[in-house]
């Protein structure tokens, strides 16, 4: 999926750049309720990354930004949050597409809830907001199931308008 034409140079450029809006966007997705609509959308940055660049940029992206994120955006389990499901998930996702559907989703399903379980607890024991404003439970875990189920098609649906529509209007995959 990379374009075998594009330099080292335009890959890192793309990663330093989108990295610089993804920490615009979350700090200021962090003051408002739109915050999870941010990660989403960093999340397609990360795919876009993955198409573009390649996976290990991919890999080096998140880790640059997941780092900027927990130093830079004043709420560290937001950081965390698009540190699991914008920059990991997103990365992880080409891993997972290779196996069978069979295999893939019952994969795909168990990290996202290990995830999800993961942010939990890192907002009950180590950010200490207790458990009213994070429960873990089975509802939760069945609500984040289905989230993380339509979260899935939709970085699917976004990623192939992406490649079908926008990608040479961009000036990539030329």
């Amino acid at each position: 999926m990379k374009d075998i034409g594009m330099s080292t140079t335009k890959k890192i450029t793309l990663c330093g750049v989108f990295a610089a809006l993804a920490m615009v966007m979350l700090y200021i997705g962090g003051l408002t309720v739109a915050d999870l609509t941010v990660v989403a959308v960093c999340a397609l940055m990360t795919m876009v990354i993955v198409i573009e660049a390649g996976i290990k940029y991919a890999w080096i992206y998140a880790a640059a930004t997941a780092a900027l994120a927990l130093i830079l955006l004043p709420n560290k389990i937001y950081a965390v949050e698009y540190i699991c499901f914008a920059a990991v998930y997103p990365a992880a996702k080409l891993y997972f597409e290779r196996l069978r559907a069979l295999f893939a989703w019952p994969v795909k399903i168990s990290v996202l809830d290990m995830m999800l379980m993961g942010c939990v607890f890192l907002a009950q024991r180590v950010f200490l907001l207790g458990d009213e404003y994070f429960p873990l439970s089975g509802l939760t875990l069945l609500i984040g199931t289905a989230f993380f189920v339509l979260y899935d098609i939709a970085l699917t649906v976004c990623v192939t308008f992406y490649i079908v529509k926008l990608r040479k209007r961009l000036g990539f995959g030329k």
